[in-house]
């Protein structure tokens, strides 16, 4: 895939334990601010991050180059990774650093979602429920309000077995972008509350509670049921994309994307728009959302911001949660640019 600059993306792992807005670090992503374009250009002028201290990111070996928004399950002894595009590539290890080797695409023969013919397969989001495994996916092209999303399952995560179901049935709208879908159940209990989210752009991000798992491939609500929790409609970074939500003791956090990577394929976002990771958090998994400064999410633009661009790390997001299975620590993951280097 060729970009704005070269595109070439590394997905990291952040671990952390403390409470969120007091000592989280964290990550978040999107491929919305690239620009796809027909052959390689310079790199841009360099890039002099804010003097903050962000934790560097754990080395990544293997296949772990041109990886954006990765979805990682893990599952006895291995864990899987699912990126966007290549029709949705999988990855396996037996470590988050890897090495990772590539074992083929989830949906190798594409979707069934047909919105034209430079569409593109984004952002997975892997989930279980009993014995079934979700992928939702977002099927959109650059710049575009046209998206749909779709989900595929199976009982392995294995290339090769998973039955694409094509569009989850949500309705299209001027007021969102249906892309960036995320599943979170609060709860392991068989009646826990299961909520999707999705945004990018325009209005934010939404979500709906599924009134039953059958709507994990279907949604048969009404578009009245979709709330909108998470808004930036007028302070600069003003985008907001790749939500994410999860509960840590009593509080639940909710993770998403702003800013952007490249104004052209020679510049860079302006200073303080780079794209960075933003957390809000609320005792219930609806909301409302509140920042650090007890700035609301949805009206007045909060959102704290937990890691940026820092050294020859730049733009850094797509980012997951997952709990590591020998430590129990909480572990996010992420992808980023080496600015510096050219490789973004």
């Amino acid at each position: 895939m060729i970009s704005a600059l070269q595109s070439l993306k590394y997905p990291n792992i952040l671990s952390f334990a403390m409470a969120i807005l007091l000592s989280v670090s964290i990550t978040i992503a999107s491929f919305l601010p690239l620009l796809v374009l027909g052959s390689p250009v310079p790199v841009p002028q360099a890039y002099t991050p804010e003097p903050y201290s962000y934790p560097e990111p754990e080395p990544c070996h293997g296949n772990c180059s041109w990886v954006h928004d990765p979805s990682i399950f893990y599952e006895d002894g291995v864990y899987w990774r699912f990126v966007t595009s290549g029709n949705i590539g999988v990855s396996v290890a037996q470590s988050l650093n890897g090495p990772w080797e590539y074992r083929g695409a989830l949906l190798h023969e594409g979707t069934k979602i047909q919105l034209r013919d430079d569409q593109d397969i984004w952002a997975p989001s892997i989930s279980k429920r009993d014995d079934t495994y979700y992928a939702h996916y977002s099927v959109s092209f650059f710049g575009s309000q046209n998206s749909e999303i779709g989900v595929a399952s199976s009982t392995s995560l294995k290339p090769g077995t998973w039955t694409d179901h094509g569009s989850m049935q949500l309705p299209l709208s001027t007021a969102y972008n249906l892309i960036d879908p995320y599943v979170f159940r609060d709860g392991e209990d068989s009646d826990a509350p299961t909520y999707f989210t999705w945004g990018s752009y325009w209005s934010g991000i939404q979500q709906i509670e599924l009134a039953h798992h059958s709507e994990l491939l279907a949604w048969a609500g009404n578009e009245a049921d979709i709330v909108n929790i998470i808004s930036n409609t007028t302070s600069s970074p003003s985008v907001v994309e790749g939500a994410i939500q999860w509960k840590k003791d009593k509080w639940y956090y909710i993770f998403f994307s702003v800013g952007q990577c490249c104004r052209t394929e020679k510049e860079l976002a302006l200073p303080g728009d780079e794209y960075h990771v933003v957390v809000c958090r609320s005792n219930a998994a609806t909301g409302p959302y509140f920042d650090r400064n007890a700035k609301d999410c949805t009206k007045d633009n909060g959102g704290t911001t937990i890691l940026a661009s820092h050294g020859d790390i730049y733009a850094p997001g797509g980012q997951g949660i997952l709990v590591h299975p020998d430590n129990g620590k909480t572990v996010m993951y992420y992808h980023y640019g080496k600015v510096n280097s050219g490789q973004l």
